[in-house]
């Protein structure tokens, strides 16, 4: 018996990370242009039909982006246009503090990745689509490389998991 015991404490955690109780329901990304993210430029998420009628999720942001993004901070608008009426909610995110340190985690290669929640929301059968539009002054952000949403079921966000 002595011989499994070592085999079975090392491959504890494996049983353990498949016992988690996850509640993602949509995680998804939408690479932005390599010459920039414009004004016009609209990242579609399309949801899966029918799968989160009537219920309430927690929404969170994630954003990509490179020590070259020129600003501190990003306006987005969150559009959910087939729903009744449609909606828009507008997203202050505060990527680096005053001193211009990243609140994101970054890598080797100067690429960071910042997540934020932004609120609840309770999607209708008619909800099949979000969409991110950056509301900046500028008509081109440079140095963001992706924008993505993750709807979890509330209370449930966990921001360490694309770590």
């Amino acid at each position: 018996m002595k011989r499994f015991t070592p085999l079975f404490i090392m491959a504890m955690p494996f049983f353990l990370a498949g016992c988690e109780n996850d509640a993602t329901v949509y995680h998804q990304y939408r690479t932005v242009s390599p010459q920039g993210w414009e004004r016009e430029d609209t990242l579609s998420f399309v949801l899966p039909d029918s799968t989160f009628t009537e219920h309430c999720y927690q929404l969170e942001i994630g954003l990509r982006h490179t020590e070259n993004y020129a600003y501190r901070d990003l306006w987005i608008a969150i559009i959910r246009p087939h729903s009744v009426p449609p909606a828009c909610d507008t997203l202050h995110l505060e990527l680096a503090d005053r001193k211009g340190k990243w609140h994101g985690e970054g890598n080797s290669s100067t690429l960071y990745q910042f997540h934020a929640p932004a609120g609840k929301i309770t999607l209708s059968h008619a909800d099949t689509l979000v969409q991110l539009v950056h509301l900046m002054a500028s008509p081109c952000l440079k140095g963001i490389t992706d924008a993505g949403i993750r709807l979890s079921l509330t209370g449930s966000v966990d921001t360490q998991k694309d770590k």
